[in-house]
Parts: structure tokens; C-alpha cells; sequence
């Protein structure tokens, strides 16, 4: 069985309310009843609306983590990633390639820095065809190093 206020029990507490509070207090007491149910509702809604604006704002949080996990996990990222790895790659042998090829020459250690731009500015060769061809050149650079060195100031004198 429920509880609750039927009819039988809304007329007693109706008549214990008249001979209690009185024929002429009767209306003003059944307002101010009334005006504090309305106050009662209004925070109950507004009670209730708050836990739903929470719950919104916990779905909003949860679909933001989805969107950067997608984002992150976006396909077009990965592959950017792995070709800018391999280019890195290619460059550092590029590099490396210069500095053997320096080494060999007989000059003395090259500037890293030098070396890369070196390697930037180096056109891409074409497929190698031929064994014989696949080795690095070792020609000597058309300046000699004497011409990059600086001189030393007892020559420039006359000393």
C-alpha cells in the first residue's frame, strides 16, 4: 500500500485546521500553504536542473576526450610523422656522406652545420645503374683549402 493523502484524510485535517486556526484565519493560512508548496517546487526544479546541467557538462567533458583522442589518432598525423622521420634520415646520410667524403679528401674535421647545408644545397642524384658508380666521389673540390684557410699574420706583414 502507498501512502498518501485521500480524500477522507484531506477533510479531517480540513476541519482540524478550521476549528483550529478559526473561520476568518482560514484563507490567509491556506495561501501562505500554497506560497511555500510554490517555493518548495521552484527549489526542487531548480535542484534538479542543476544535477542535469552537471550531467550535460560531464558528457560535453567526455566527448571533448574522444575528440582530441581522435584527433590524435588521426591517420594523416602518423603518416606526416613517418615521412618527416624519413627525410630526417635521408638528410643524416646525406651528411655523413659529406664527411666521408671530406675525410677522404684530407682536409681536416667538417662543421656539422656546414655539412648540412651542404646536403641541402647537394641536387639529388640519379639511381645508381652501375656497381662502379656507387661509391661515393672522391674527386677534390675544385678550391683548394689553402684558398678557405686564413693566413697567418706574420705572412701577411712580410715577416
Amino acid at each position: 500500500m502507498s501512502p498518501g493523502i485521500g480524500m477522507p484524510e484531506l477533510l479531517v485535517v480540513l476541519v482540524l485546521a478550521l476549528v483550529v486556526v478559526g473561520p476568518q484565519q482560514l484563507p490567509v493560512m491556506m495561501r501562505k500553504v500554497g506560497q511555500m508548496m510554490a517555493q518548495a517546487r521552484a527549489m526542487a526544479k531548480d535542484f534538479q536542473s542543476s544535477f542535469e546541467e552537471i550531467g550535460r557538462e560531464t558528457e560535453l567533458s567526455e566527448l571533448r576526450r574522444e575528440i582530441e583522442a581522435l584527433k590524435g589518432a588521426n591517420p594523416l598525423n602518423q603518416i606526416h610523422g613517418e615521412i618527416d622521420k624519413a627525410a630526417r634520415d635521408v638528410q643524416d646520410d646525406d651528411i655523413r656522406a659529406l664527411k666521408l667524403k671530406h675525410h677522404a679528401a684530407g682536409a681536416g674535421p667538417i662543421d656539422t652545420t656546414k655539412a648540412a647545408k651542404l646536403a641541402a644545397a647537394k641536387p639529388t642524384a640519379a639511381p645508381v645503374e652501375d656497381a662502379a658508380n656507387s661509391e661515393v666521389d672522391s674527386a677534390p673540390d675544385p678550391q683548394p683549402a689553402e684558398a678557405d684557410a686564413p693566413k697567418p699574420a706574420d705572412t701577411i706583414k712580410g715577416r
